[in-house]
């Protein structure tokens, strides 16, 4: 009887021990940081190489947008789009306000306080009468209320020399002009060499208003720069014969639209005695020019025009029409003629690009110092959505300039405002360049950084074979040390199919936290640095399942130094043999056989180093699609010969420096086209995937809506909320239930032209997610997305809060904020019924939330962990 006790003991001993062998996931083997050091610690690049700085660690500034040189100073002026001016020692890093207009300046949308100039005499103590700061702002009766209406201001404030600031109550105001949009502004000021003021202005925002604002000199003053005389000189200018007829009254009790305070120069281009005309054009057929200088070196107007396609930059001359609505930079209007009665002289731009290499262009000037001879009469440049600095060389007369990128904002190794946008770049007089960065909302907290150069970072390896990182190139066999993976809702690639693989550095065993990932429940989790991410495409060649496919290309992303990541680009030959190295973007097309026989063209994009930290951006934790609810679910393992969850997978391997849990109690994702899974739940997936790296929590500067899954879907500012942007139409709503065919959303994603979203990285309509976005929305009910509770989530929080009123509150919303010694830690209003809270800057604590609107009041615990 003993004995068979003992049989049986040992039976099941090694039972387990097998059993144990079978389920135990051996390790993938070891593997050096950064693929065994054949990739560097940061973004490579041949040559010289750009950086930023911060100059001023300490000292930050709500939404900067201007930097003028302060005249018998080292001194410089700050201008905030909030309304506020700034001296500011650069070298003390200390700031002064000297000027503060927040009382009358609107501070919402793309509007706000954008222009600011000296008069040329500032500082001569012979001109005390041009002792002078000239803003151009925008404004209201109630600035602190939403409302896309409002006046474009153009007003100068008188220098105090006793109180060393600009008198408030000495506002003389020049322009007071109604404009319906809130987009579109300007506010590109600057005197030229003839002591005339030069502004730049925008087309009143939206599509519809085009036909009234543009194009013409008997309306508004609207799509086009203007050139005044603010000290009235008689010789030189006569006085005003026109004033300025807005398109549409201003509502009552608001003003009215006037001009006054300034001479018509006698030689401004278009002249008129019996008044029929605006005589302060100076050129016109502009849309968003909010960057315009003058470079006293050559002489030159430079003009950066935001456009909707394209972006342009231009050189301006007297009497100029820009071709803007009927010409966008190189591609025709699909609803405005060049006009049968043309006004002046007719100029194509200078420079243009288009998606790939950013969406909203922001000018500087012609870089003239000592500091950086090899910028030396180069034109330099930003992108505001992109965060690129760039630089126009100019050639001989029939060649086309050339646009060189300096660096990417993405991967600079400096504490970067949340949700940032370059809103300017200055060349200064003594050879330096700043730049001025702004966060995703006015009121956030923003930088001015300084360019300095870097040293050079080597390029890795040319060809894909010899980066080691397959075993067998032509079967794509990983190394030791790759860990395969999925995704439970991929990322829509134009039809690509896609073979993911991961390099988590280590020495055999994941024992150690710099071995580990710092798993996260809902959020990004952290990698170690040197870490790899490798993803392969192929392009099926047919519409046929299982037929024939290209090797297009196989793309890295490398987590670097300070935990910052940069991605590269391998092209693959057209034998398919090997793969090359690519430095800058570019596209192919490729013949496609359908099941009936026929072929049709479809282009594969290649991405730029640039274009990969669109997406692969700091505030979306840089890695895309390696998070739980994507992971959540079963990959084919060759080496165990069986499924397994992937989380299961990665714990066994000891891959986590936390534990993970019962993986059916975490959050999964699912495909757009998996049928056993709920509708909402699969288009959700989908958003989050494709859209949610921008659309999140300060991404998109103009919306507060929030795509990431694990936000509620009645937090997201999805349903029922108002569309956001000049690109769209303000009647409609992003989700409008129950009609798919005028929800923005639906409208934006399924079209083809250059609106649609995404705005890069495809160019075919991921058709089965479009039939399911319209299914989903048209069974909405009317009342989805509406709460008759205030919102919030999460709570407690890392710093970040999503906050949702009440719709039976009406706006607008005072929030303020309290840390538990009743101290006000932010005092904001919002028209918004959505709101984000940024406590992410405080100590972990008790907070305390109060939302006062229409005579109630109503107050929260915040708890940051």
């Amino acid at each position: 009887m003993l004995r068979s006790v003992t049989a049986l003991f040992v039976l099941l001993l090694l039972g387990s021990f097998f059993l144990s062998l079978e389920t135990s996931a051996p390790p993938p083997g070891p593997i050096g940081p950064y693929l065994n050091g054949v990739f560097p610690e940061s973004a490579p690049h041949v040559g010289l190489g750009w950086k930023v700085e911060d100059p001023m660690p300490d000292v930050t500034f709500q939404s900067p947008v201007r930097i003028l040189p302060f005249p018998g100073s080292e001194d410089i002026l700050v201008l905030s789009k909030m309304g506020e001016v700034w001296r500011v020692s650069v070298e003390q890093q200390t700031r002064t306000m000297i000027l503060d207009i927040k009382d009358r300046a609107f501070k919402g949308g793309e509007a706000g306080t954008v222009g600011m100039v000296l008069h040329p005499k500032f500082g001569d103590p012979a001109a005390p009468d041009q002792q002078l700061l000239f803003l151009f702002y925008r404004s209201k009766p109630e600035p602190d209320d939403w409302d896309e209406r409002g006046f474009n201001r153009l007003s100068k404030f008188r220098w105090d020399a006793d109180q060393q600031q600009f008198d408030l109550a000495s506002e003389e105001i020049l322009i007071q002009h109604y404009d319906r949009s809130t987009w579109h502004n300007g506010g590109g000021m600057f005197f030229g060499p003839d002591g005339f003021l030069y502004v730049s202005l925008g087309d009143e925002g939206h599509g519809d208003f085009r036909a009234e604002s543009t194009q013409r000199l008997d309306g508004g003053l609207f799509s086009g720069i203007i050139r005044i005389d603010v000290d009235n000189d008689p010789t030189r200018s006569h006085p005003i014969r026109r004033q300025p007829v807005p398109n549409q009254a201003a509502p009552a009790g608001w003003g009215e639209t006037f001009t006054q305070g300034y001479s018509i120069p006698n030689d401004n281009p278009w002249q008129d005695p019996d008044g029929g005309i605006l005589e302060e054009f100076y050129a016109i057929g502009v849309r968003s020019p909010f960057g315009m200088q003058y470079d006293p070196l050559t002489q030159k107007i430079w003009l950066a025009d935001v456009g909707g396609k394209q972006e342009e930059v231009s050189m301006v001359s007297k009497g100029d029409n820009l071709q803007w609505p009927y010409l966008e930079g190189e591609l025709p209007s699909d609803d405005m003629q060049r006009p049968a009665d043309f006004i002046g002289r007719e100029k194509p731009p200078l420079y243009v690009y288009e998606r790939g290499i950013g969406s909203c262009v922001i000018g500087g000037n012609v870089y003239h110092g000592t500091l950086f001879p090899e910028l030396n009469g180069k034109y330099l440049l930003a992108d505001f959505v992109e965060n690129k600095v760039m630089a126009i060389t100019l050639k001989g007369s029939n060649e086309k300039p050339t646009l060189d990128i300096l660096l990417s904002l993405w991967v600079q190794d400096v504490v970067l405002p949340d949700g940032l946008g370059i809103s300017g770049i200055f060349p200064m007089p003594d050879g330096e360049i700043l730049i001025t960065v702004k966060g995703d909302d006015l009121s956030n907290t923003g930088k001015i950084f300084r360019l300095t150069r870097q040293a050079e970072v080597a390029e890795p390896p040319a060809r894909l074979s010899e980066l080691g990182v397959f075993s067998d190139l032509q079967q794509l066999t990983p190394a030791p040390g790759l860990i395969p993976y999925r995704v439970n809702a991929p990322l829509w690639s134009d039809r690509a199919g896609k073979q993911r693989w991961m390099a988590v550095p280590n020495d055999g065993a994941f024992d150690t936290d710099q071995e580990r990932i710092l798993f996260n429940r809902s959020t990004e989790w952290s990698f170690p640095e040197g870490t790899v991410f490798v993803k392969h495409f192929e392009l099926p060649r047919t519409t046929t399942e299982g037929g024939p496919s290209t090797r297009l290309e196989t793309r890295f992303f490398i987590i670097g130094r300070g935990g910052r990541g940069y991605g590269l680009t391998y092209r693959w030959n057209d034998q398919g043999t090997d793969a090359f190295l690519l430095g800058g973007g570019t596209s192919e097309d490729y013949m496609v056989e359908q099941e009936d026989g026929a072929s049709f063209s479809q282009r594969w994009d290649f991405p730029s180093r640039e274009q990969c930290m669109s997406c692969h951006n700091a505030n979306a934790g840089f890695v895309l699609g390696v998070k739980t609810h994507q992971l959540n679910g079963t990959f084919y393992y060759d080496h165990l010969n069986r499924s397994m969850n992937q989380l299961e997978y990665f714990d066994q391997l000891g891959l986590f420096q936390n534990k993970v849990g019962a993986v059916q109690d975490l959050p999964k994702a699912f495909a757009i086209d998996d049928g056993t899974a709920d509708l909402q739940l699969r288009v959700r997936s989908y958003l989050d995937a494709n859209c949610s790296f921008c659309h999140r929590l300060q991404g998109v500067a103009t919306t507060n809506m929030d795509l990431r899954l694990n936000i509620p879907l009645i937090l997201q500012n999805l349903i029922n909320a108002p569309t956001a942007s000049s690109f769209s139409d303000p009647s409609r709503n992003i989700v409008e239930p129950g009609s798919h065919a005028t929800s923005e959303i639906w409208i934006r994603d399924a079209s083809d032209d250059v609106h649609r979203m995404p705005p890069i990285a495809s160019n075919l309509v991921d058709q089965v997610y479009v039939d399911a976005l319209a299914e989903w929305i048209d069974q909405l009910p009317e009342d989805a997305g509406r709460s008759n509770e205030v919102l919030l989530f999460p709570n407690p929080s890392s710093g970040w809060f999503s906050l949702r009123f009440s719709d039976e509150w009406n706006p607008p919303f005072r929030i303020r904020v309290f840390n538990a010694a009743g101290q006000i830690l932010t005092d904001d209003i919002t028209d918004s019924r959505a709101a984000p809270i940024n406590l992410s800057r405080q100590a972990p604590g008790i907070y305390f939330l109060e939302v006062i609107t229409d005579g109630v009041r109503h107050v929260e615990k915040l708890v940051v962990h």
